[in-house]
């Protein structure tokens, strides 16, 4: 019987007023008009809840944090809703840096660390590993924590990859970021940055700054979002060796 974390082991061998105007000039030069803070995490959740197929990136952008013994760099799935995601984790183990690829079909966990093929996970083992796919559930992640944020305030209109797009800002609380990813477990409520995408309102970008790096220090996580309903490739465990 395989042990917890024991799967994972080849691895290891292997607004002042002054403020206020000059967001308006950005927002003038990027072609967007202010839009209600509020609304526009709404019509981002809204947007997001909709979605059929997806890519995310999590990146690690200050701090540590630790699951099975290794720190997460980076991770980038490949999501088909509502039960079908491909991610490739990028994680260090002390000054090695490594990768490996789960892939969930039909509610059963695949993994495959680095030159060796794919095997069959427990519920238990994967729920050691941060499931990007649950940014996208309907009540736990992007689509119903996003619209919940306090004290939105609306900051400027950016370009993301090209797409005009309001940045807002809120507060969520620890329980809400852990509901996103389980592995986010803040001491004290989260900062969070979200660009929304004007025209298709689309969240595209998420920057997540908190106490939810190992043993509760300050961390930042970036969240990109692209490839909206377009096809994803997702790996087929059963005739893959």
């Amino acid at each position: 019987m395989i042990s917890r974390g024991e799967y994972l082991y080849p691895m290891r061998r292997l607004t002042p007023p002054a403020a206020g105007l000059a967001a308006v000039v950005l927002v003038a030069a990027c072609g967007l008009q202010p839009e209600d803070p509020a609304v526009a995490l709404r019509q981002g959740g809204q947007a997001t809840a909709a979605l059929k197929t997806v890519t995310a990136t999590v990146k690690v952008t200050k701090g540590t944090i630790t699951f099975q013994g290794f720190k997460l760099v980076a991770a980038t799935a490949a999501v088909r809703l509502p039960d079908a995601s491909d991610t490739n984790y990028t994680v260090r183990d002390k000054d090695i840096q490594i990768s490996f690829e789960v892939v969930i079909l039909d509610g059963h966990f695949f993994f495959r660390p680095p030159l060796l093929a794919f095997s069959e996970l427990t519920p238990a083992q994967a729920a050691q590993i941060p499931d990007l796919a649950l940014l996208f559930d309907p009540n736990h992640g992007l689509p119903a924590v996003i619209p919940a944020g306090r004290n939105p305030q609306y900051q400027a209109a950016d370009q993301v990859d090209g797409v005009d797009s309001h940045r807002v800002s809120a507060t969520y609380s620890a329980e809400q970021i852990k509901g996103l990813l389980p592995q986010l477990s803040a001491q004290g409520d989260v900062q969070a940055v979200i660009w929304v995408g004007g025209s298709d309102h689309y969240i595209r970008k998420a920057v997540l700054s908190g106490k939810f790096g190992d043993n509760g220090t300050d961390s930042t996580v970036e969240v990109d979002l692209s490839g909206f309903n377009s096809a994803v490739h997702i790996a087929s465990p059963t005739r893959t060796g």
